[in-house]
């Protein structure tokens, strides 16, 4: 539910944000700086060999002694945990101090602070590590003192704990929607954005939720007749209205045929999932044998977000023809 250019849309509201670091990123930095003052950066950045990187958001916030600090949001959306993301983070901090010292915005001798934030909508439990120290060969003495101290902090929409409705906090509605996985929890989801969203500050937002949760969360749920109304709408005011005045109203009849139809096409994917689970199972053990437990072990993380049929079968073509670890990862890094 969960998608690259949603997240990017709706984190851009500076509400959505500024509740996240508030609720999910309760640290003791956050008492020192001005959460008004919040402001949202470009995000490109070109080196000297003309080569533009882009960052997911950089949000650039003062401190209460007007010094700036910097937030570097990146959106890893995906059900595959990356593994060597605190590489990643580091260097995209490294290409913002670039940016910074290159424009003229660093004043003095001193950098500036980045907090490097890390947003995963995945289901899959994170296990990589959140140092950069961590993923550095250490059994060499004397290179501790060479050690990158770089850290990340991570937010896991799927494990993170749910607050006090009372708090009326954006971000917690926004990921209570992204965990839905029933007809009921999306109702309470729906009532629970259109309170937080309430008021005309939240109209933009209001319309980027709405249209999203319509599309992508109810319908999962809805019938197709009364799904296919809600979506002929144009104004979508009139379709939260509608939302907020008849969700609560509908019949047992319509909620259960809701529930069937998100329990079939579920049952469905189920049965498609443990199809492809199979295949990539037997994917992987073939892969062990002929290229062995490392080759095998990247080949998984590859394979993991990998469900069609036919790329399965692709994938099992370059396993019989191809001749070494490398040229089968290789294929499957640039697929």
């Amino acid at each position: 539910m969960l998608t690259d250019t949603t997240s990017k849309l709706i984190l851009s509201f500076t509400v959505v944000f500024v509740d996240m670091l508030r609720g999910f990123v309760e640290q003791p930095w956050l008492k020192h700086v001005d959460l008004s003052s919040i402001e949202q950066l470009k995000t490109d950045h070109t080196s000297d060999k003309g080569v533009t990187r882009l960052n997911d958001v950089i949000w650039k916030i003062r401190k209460r002694n007007g010094e700036p600090l910097y937030v570097v949001v990146m959106l890893e959306i995906q059900s595959k945990v990356d593994h060597f993301m605190a590489v990643r983070m580091n260097m995209y901090v490294g290409l913002l101090y670039d940016m910074l010292q290159r424009s003229g915005q660093i004043k003095g001798s001193k950098l500036p602070h980045v907090v490097p934030l890390v947003l995963y909508g995945g289901e899959r439990k994170w296990n990589a590590p959140l140092q950069l120290r961590q993923l550095i060969d250490d059994d060499l003495p004397g290179m501790e003192c060479y050690s990158n101290q770089f850290n990340y902090h991570l937010v896991s929409v799927h494990d993170c704990k749910e607050l006090d409705p009372s708090r009326r906090n954006v971000a917690d509605a926004w990921f209570r929607a992204l965990r839905v996985r029933d007809y009921p929890s999306a109702r309470a989801a729906l009532k629970q954005l259109i309170d937080v969203l309430d008021g005309p500050e939240h109209a933009r937002l209001r319309a980027t939720v709405t249209k999203w949760f319509l599309d992508v969360v109810l319908g999962t749920f809805l019938p197709e007749k009364e799904l296919g109304e809600l979506q002929k709408s144009k104004d979508i005011a009139e379709v939260r209205q509608m939302l907020s005045e008849n969700i609560v109203k509908w019949s047992d009849e319509w909620i259960a045929k809701g529930e069937a139809r998100g329990e079939a096409r579920g049952e469905a994917r189920g049965e498609a999932r443990g199809k492809a689970e199979g295949q990539r199972s037997i994917l992987v053990r073939i892969a062990q044998t002929r290229f062995g437990t490392d080759a095998a072990t990247e080949f998984a993380d590859h394979l993991d977000h990998v469900d069609s049929p036919e790329s399965l079968c692709a994938i099992g073509d370059w396993l019989a023809t191809c001749t070494s670890g490398e040229a089968l990862l290789a294929k499957m890094r640039q697929a």
